[in-house]
């Protein structure tokens, strides 16, 4: 069910503006829409101070993450595995969270000394090992020295009076020292070549390279120190969501409005809280001005999900869809034709078995009150067995023992009326939502065009059985088409709006191509269905060939037995979130209205 909500204005003396947002985050029943853009620099502060609680959680998780990582390897290399990092105790929320910036701060600038060195060491290595403080000596005594590049294949010419010697190579370049008495540049030289100069190092090879080990000892230490901050990591955590706390509270004083000594914020309250936010204003010297939202305002929308129902809360909070506030809650249908979906779009026995162990194994390693995933889990793997079971599909295994071909439906074994089953639910589906929507029209005539929908709907549905399946096509069903189309023509449109909307009536005949097209579509339930078992035959098809006559092809068969099934699951729960989400939100969606264009009630409360 949407939560009904009221438009609220609330007043209070400028004076009291922190104190008043401090009673209405312990009320926590107010979603606030600005009045301001929020800004100043109290909230840039505290949005700062956000990021950087963020980053330091990261760090520590990142940290934790790679020690974990390096003992698992030294274990299995049968190692000896280094010591767990000492636990950091002793310190406050606040205080833990500055060291770790801290370290975050010496990391990245030790991270950047390393890359600066590794560079410098891949610029370098192809010189060889000399000592550049012996260069710059030199230069002090008169002697100069000048480092160069050419080309694989160049030969430079000695010039005459100074040194020339080849130092290195790489797969691209060959490196030369020229050195002599007095200054001279390399482009006065006469080397019959193209050279380029090299830049003279700042340290020599091997210290660049201790350097390099040095960072790197730095940057362990670093990590570890890290690491030693998981035992804090939940209390890290804490002072994370007080931070962002703090800013939402900034934001919310920021953004509201004022005129002269009066500070005024607006927002959205549900019906059900009017009455106390009343007795806090009483309490504390506010002005109160409560109306309905008009029709089509952006309300967020409050869903209270009844408890048979509150399954498919998971499956919304994955898809991050919900509907409009002016919108219908459609949870039931949606939580019955998902479940139904999943089972046709599956439909085997093995893998409803396979999906009902994972739900009974998180079931019971699940710490979380909230169970509506596991809940859901349970049944879609309950609608897949109960179809494998009818089908007669057991992992694509084929002839079945005489005990499980007993158990299967004959009916369902034939293409044609697999397939007319998905037209018929296809019409069912979409009949709900106009039936529903004529529920919500009457006593308004516009329901009887939802009554006219309907009518095209069943029109359709006995097209498309005939078009696609060969079935005959009954006589009344042109009646019905007619009946329905007049119903549309003369009530869709109030006579008010005729003027603004009579292209709707212009594009009538393309609204009754998509009611067919929309029926068709269910038809995908029966194709994926059928691509599901097919995937399974084959794999299976191809281990029996193999076959398992030894050890070795015992080996691969089951080896391609796994890879076949687990790839065919993979495209199974694809196949779920494309097909089965789709139908609902989609094809259904639009014969209803709903456009899922909803954003989340989210109240100024008090979290932490």
């Amino acid at each position: 069910m949407i939560v009904p909500m009221k438009r609220l204005t609330l007043l209070s003396m400028a004076t009291e503006k922190q104190f008043t947002l401090e009673v209405l985050h312990d009320i926590g029943a107010v979603h606030v829409t600005h009045v301001n853009e929020p800004a100043g620099e109290d909230l840039e502060r505290a949005q700062a101070a956000v990021g950087d609680a963020q980053r330091g959680l990261e760090l520590v998780d990142a940290a934790i993450e790679a020690h974990e990582a390096e003992e698992s390897a030294k274990s299995k290399k049968k190692e000896v595995v280094a010591p767990t990092v000492e636990p950091r105790t002793g310190l406050s929320a606040e205080e833990a969270m500055g060291a770790v910036l801290e370290l975050g701060a010496r990391r990245k600038e030790t991270k950047d000394t390393l890359a600066v060195l590794s560079t410098e060491l891949e610029r370098i290595e192809s010189l060889g090992e000399f000592e550049p403080a012996q260069v710059r000596q030199l230069a002090a005594q008169g002697i100069t020295v000048r480092l160069f590049h050419t080309q694989i294949s160049a030969s430079p010419t000695q010039p005459e009076g100074l040194i020339l010697r080849e130092i290195g190579k790489d797969d691209r370049h060959r490196y030369f020292v020229v050195a002599g008495p007095g200054e001279f540049a390399l482009e006065d030289l006469e080397l019959d070549a193209p050279v380029v100069e090299v830049r003279l190092p700042e340290r020599s090879l091997a210290e660049t390279r201790e350097r390099i080990t040095e960072q790197q000892g730095e940057l362990a230490r670093i990590d570890q120190e890290l690491a030693a901050f998981g035992s804090l990591r939940e209390e890290l955590s804490g002072y994370a969501h007080v931070l962002e706390e703090r800013a939402e509270f900034i934001r919310v004083r920021e953004g509201m409005g004022q005129s002269e000594a009066v500070s005024f914020l607006r927002g959205y309250v549900p019906e059900e809280e009017v009455a106390n936010l009343r007795t806090a204003a009483a309490e504390n010297g506010w002005g109160l001005v409560v109306e309905n939202p008009r029709k089509g305002e952006s309300v967020p929308t409050l869903i209270r999900y009844p408890r048979i129902v509150r399954p498919i809360k998971a499956l919304f909070d994955v898809l991050k869809i919900m509907p409009s506030y002016w919108e219908t809650d459609v949870s039931w249908t949606f939580l019955v034709f998902f479940t139904l979906f999943v089972g046709l779009l599956i439909g085997d026995t093995g893998y409803g078995l396979l999906f009902l162990g994972v739900a009974i194994f998180a079931s019971i390693k699940s710490k979380s009150p909230n169970k509506s995933a596991i809940v859901l889990l349970y049944m879609m793997s309950i609608s897949i067995i109960v179809f494998g079971v009818l089908s007669g599909s057991w992992l694509g295994i084929s002839p079945l023992p005489a005990f499980l071909e007993s158990l299967r439906v004959e009916w369902l074994s034939s293409t044609r009326n697999v397939m007319a089953l998905c037209f018929l639910i296809g019409a069912v589906h979409l009949t709900i939502a106009h039936a529903w929507n004529a529920l919500t029209e009457f006593p308004r005539v516009s329901f009887l065009a939802q009554l006219g929908w309907m009518a095209i709907v069943w029109s359709m549905f006995f097209l498309a059985r005939s078009v696609v399946l060969g079935y005959a096509f009954p006589s009344f069903v042109i009646y019905l088409l007619a009946a329905g189309g007049v119903l549309v023509i003369l009530f869709m449109t109030p006579p008010s709006e005729l003027k603004q909307n009579w292209m709707n009536h212009v594009l009538l005949p393309l609204t009754l191509v998509s009611f067919f097209v929309d029926i068709i579509s269910y038809v995908r339930l029966f194709a994926v269905g059928v691509a599901t078992v097919a995937v399974m035959q084959s794999f299976n098809g191809m281990a029996a060939s193999i076959g398992f006559d030894n050890v070795l092809t015992a080996v691969f068969a089951i080896v391609i037995l796994v890879f076949g099934h687990s790839l065919n699951l993979v495209l199974c729960a694809l196949a779920v979130l494309v097909h089965g989400v789709r139908l609902n939100t989609l094809e259904f969606s639009t014969h209803k209205g709903l456009s899922w264009s909803g954003y989340l009630f989210q109240p100024f409360a008090r979290k932490s």
